[in-house]
């Protein structure tokens, strides 16, 4: 279905330029079309008590869910329907794809509630990224689109193994949602630090502590980039320091998706 005409953007089909505007305003236009089939798109948060971690702006699982509330909102406009998986400390949970408005409002529900903190028992079976993905491609069938918003921190051989799976069939889009102070090492000084259970101390001031610190972020980075590439999926990075509004206003309208 046609939707609009607008200047023409890097990547699109040079086959849809208007050629009959461009000629008269001298500027390359392309046409817009809706996709006439709804689809399902698929949702994999990440809402573990990593997640529940900030220094600027928001905690990393607050991010997680407003980004996902606004493409929920944007592709359920469009008719498509909505469902996926809550990768929560405790249970992963999940929602079939669907249009009701109340289906997708309890799926919003569940991601508000896994949001919160809360005590983590440590004796407790940890879900895990890979236990997540699994349940998702038992669930998921072909031509789906998949958005997996985490900060992807335990990924690993098997995980990436379960995703490539998927990208063979699907549509994936990785947006990995990551606090500044992950990337860049604190001031040199000596930090105590918790995980609510356990202390310790980090010693900044050491070049080779902040060269270790930098490189396993890095390290993990790398990995994410070069198997999105190898399998063609869209890699999105995120910072609490950026303004993720526009980062998804982007997405959209670029429509990175196929």
């Amino acid at each position: 279905d046609f939707e609009e005409v607008r200047q023409y953007q890097d990547g699109d089909d040079v086959r849809l330029v208007d050629w009959r505007l461009t000629a008269k305003v001298g500027k390359v236009y392309t046409k817009v079309f809706n996709e006439e089939h709804e689809r399902n798109i698929y949702f994999l948060l990440d809402l573990r008590s990593g997640m529940k971690f900030a220094t600027k702006q928001a905690f990393k699982s607050v991010i997680c869910a407003h980004i996902m509330g606004m493409l929920a909102w944007y592709f359920w406009q469009k008719s498509d329907k909505i469902g996926g998986i809550v990768l929560g400390e405790k249970e992963i949970t999940e929602f079939k794809p669907s249009r009701l408005r109340k289906k997708v409002m309890s799926f919003f529900n569940c991601v508000s509630d896994n949001t919160k903190q809360e005590s983590v028992d440590e004796t407790q079976n940890k879900n895990s990224l890979t236990d997540a993905c699994l349940k998702l491609r038992h669930s998921c069938r072909n031509g789906n689109i998949i958005f997996v918003i985490s900060d992807f921190c335990d990924v690993d051989a098997d995980s990436l193994k379960c995703f490539a799976s998927l990208a063979r069939t699907n549509e994936v889009i990785f947006i990995n949602v990551y606090d500044v102070v992950e990337s860049r090492c604190p001031v040199p000084n000596v930090y105590v630090v918790s995980d609510g259970h356990e202390h310790f101390v980090l010693d900044t001031r050491q070049q080779q502590v902040q060269d270790t610190y930098v490189h396993h972020f890095f390290k993990r980075l790398l990995i994410l980039r070069d198997f999105t590439l190898k399998y063609h999926i869209k890699y999105i990075p995120v910072s609490s320091d950026m303004n993720y509004y526009q980062v998804v206003a982007k997405m959209m309208r670029k429509q990175i998706w196929r």
